[in-house]
């Protein structure tokens, strides 16, 4: 009998416990939900009205562009329509739940590269000597406006065009992979605005990077690239629009204050380079590795900053 009443005692601990954890998880997602619903006459909405949010991570836990979602608050017309055309051109996976659900996108949605410029220059100017990977200003907050913006930018159709993406590039913004280098994260995490540059050349088909870190140190590297059909997205009038360029590196060496550049060993594999958005002052791309790069153009950097 003590044994069966022990088993009992165990049992109802491990039910009360679980239902503790139960109730703690639905309050969690109960009020995320209504942080991303942004309802702003209820304060609180209960887990079974957590379905009825647009991008709920109740409903799953990948909300995609596809799926349908209510609109809570009020949203002009004219923004509406010129939305649902960026909408038309997101990816098949975009993480509308990461981007901060469809209220954010939607507010964003009047004029992205303007949003994306000022969030940028928001951050060079929040940190120490303008580094390009942002402190502890940056937060969760910035984190999804940055998803939403991305998202914004692709939906814009801009992707690669040699006589876009031709000549100089100041590297202005970079987020590291969970797969970048661990040189790379290093390096990214002293450099700063303008000092690490990229050349193309469109007759080569080449470009080249000079990065610097700390004061003295320095890596060059040279990269042949040609474009590639894979990856290509839609605009919002159906046209193809190239995204993927395939990289490899042919050269590379790091140098140090006046001493003798030092070769170092380049990679045998292929990489690529995705074009998320390209205009004449803006590039924003991404690498096989996860890590995020943005560069504006020297002149466009300096009038931005000076605004």
């Amino acid at each position: 009998r003590l044994n069966n009443l022990l088993v009992v005692l165990l049992f109802a601990a491990e039910t009360f416990h679980f239902g503790v954890c139960f109730i703690k998880e639905a309050r969690v997602r109960a009020v995320r939900t209504s942080n991303e619903c942004r309802w702003l006459d209820l304060p609180k909405i209960s887990a079974p009205d957590a379905s009825r949010c647009r991008g709920s991570a109740s409903s799953s836990p990948l909300f995609t562009a596809s799926t349908p979602y209510f609109r809570t608050t009020a949203i002009s017309d004219e923004l509406v329509e010129k939305f649902q055309t960026l909408r038309k051109a997101f990816p098949d996976n975009a993480d509308i739940v990461k981007a901060g659900g469809w209220y954010n996108l939607e507010r964003l949605s009047v004029d992205p590269k303007q949003e994306f410029v000022g969030l940028i220059v928001e951050g060079l100017k929040s940190t120490e000597d303008s580094k390009v990977q942002f402190g502890t200003t940056y937060n969760e907050r910035d984190d999804e406006k940055l998803e939403a913006l991305l998202l914004l930018l692709y939906g814009l159709g801009k992707g690669f065009e040699a006589e876009k993406i031709d000549g100089e590039w100041d590297l202005v913004f970079s987020k590291q992979g969970k797969k970048s280098p661990s040189f790379q994260k290093l390096v990214g995490s002293t450099e700063k605005a303008g000092r690490s540059k990229n050349f193309f050349d469109i007759v080569s088909m080449t470009f080249s990077g000079i990065v610097r870190f700390w004061k003295w140190g320095k890596v060059q590297t040279k990269v042949k690239y040609e474009t590639s059909s894979e990856a290509f997205s839609l605009n919002s009038d159906g046209k193809i629009v190239l995204r993927r360029i395939i990289c490899k590196i042919t050269n590379a060496f790091i140098k140090w204050w006046k001493l003798p550049g030092l070769p170092i060993p380049v990679p045998t594999r292929k990489g690529y380079l995705d074009v998320i958005y390209l205009d004449e002052d803006v590039r924003v791309t991404k690498g096989n590795r996860g890590g995020l790069f943005v560069h504006f153009r020297p002149a466009y950097l300096e009038k931005v900053l000076s605004d």
